[in-house]
């Protein structure tokens, strides 16, 4: 397997320093998918027990890790905005965490040149002008419409004293607004990890037919990072148009920052 000079540069040196990488808990009867900001470019382990399955081919942004017992190892994977991600291998029997979404600040590094960083950043900043104003301007008042006029809850799920309330969803245009609200009743704050949404298509007892398809957030509207003890957050997010079926829903995904306070919250 050929490796990347600047990949294995990186990949000595975090070898080197296992306490500077996160751990993650793997083993072989079970995935642990990984999302990463950017489409995962290249991937290596320091120890043939570990694999990260990706798609190579057409690069995306979910790799699967799996794990055989044995000596602990390490991780370090590429994306293609060259930033580099590190992270510590333990072998374990059993393990809650069946995927986890990865953030930029997690990063090591970046083994891109300067002059192709500065690319990009041209490009980036050519396509955010590309982006009519108007659009953020529309979802910014039409998120503010719903909040203050949105009176029914689909569902709600309670756990550990947090209450993930998911309201009725609105159409406006091409775009879908869904207003979700967190109640804090228990006496710590609650720090978001991340909040998901996805079209859940089939059901999860029949895995041939069962498919789980994350939505692309166009838009954000006082998504909150932390909701203190006995306070509640409403907020909205604004996704492409989506109609569900008779055996479909729709799919909310909370989790805790620092602690194991999880929710999946349904349409149906």
């Amino acid at each position: 397997m050929k490796i990347h000079p600047y990949l294995l540069i990186l990949f000595l040196s975090t070898n080197a320093a296992y306490g500077q990488s996160d751990t993650l808990y793997v083993n072989d009867t079970h995935m642990l998918s990984l999302i990463f900001p950017k489409p995962i470019s290249r991937a290596v382990t320091g120890h043939s027990n570990y694999t990260l399955g990706y798609n190579q081919e057409t690069p995306e942004r979910v790799g699967l890790l799996q794990g055989n017992s044995g000596a602990d190892s390490n991780l370090l994977v590429l994306t293609q905005d060259g930033l580099a991600y590190s992270y510590y291998l333990v072998y374990r029997k059993q393990f809650k965490e069946s995927h986890r979404v990865v953030v930029i600040n997690e990063a090591i590094g970046n083994v891109l040149p300067k002059k192709h960083l500065d690319d990009m950043a041209q490009k980036e900043k050519g396509r955010s002008r590309s982006v009519p104003l108007s659009d953020s301007l529309q979802y910014r008042k039409a998120s503010r419409y719903f909040l203050e006029h949105n009176s029914k809850v689909l569902k709600s799920k309670r756990k550990n004293g947090i209450i993930l309330r998911l309201w009725e969803m609105c159409y406006f245009g091409k775009e879908t607004y869904v207003v979700l609200e967190i109640e804090n009743k228990s006496k710590i704050g609650f720090e978001v990890n991340y909040i998901q949404i996805f079209k859940e298509q089939g059901s999860g007892s029949k895995k041939s037919s069962y498919q789980k398809i994350l939505l692309n957030t166009l838009y954000g509207h006082r998504i909150p990072t932390m909701v203190p003890a006995a306070k509640k957050q409403k907020f909205v997010y604004v996704v492409p148009k989506v109609t569900l079926g008779s055996r479909e829903n729709l799919l909310v995904e909370l989790r805790e920052k620092r602690g194991d306070r999880e929710m999946v919250v349904r349409s149906n």
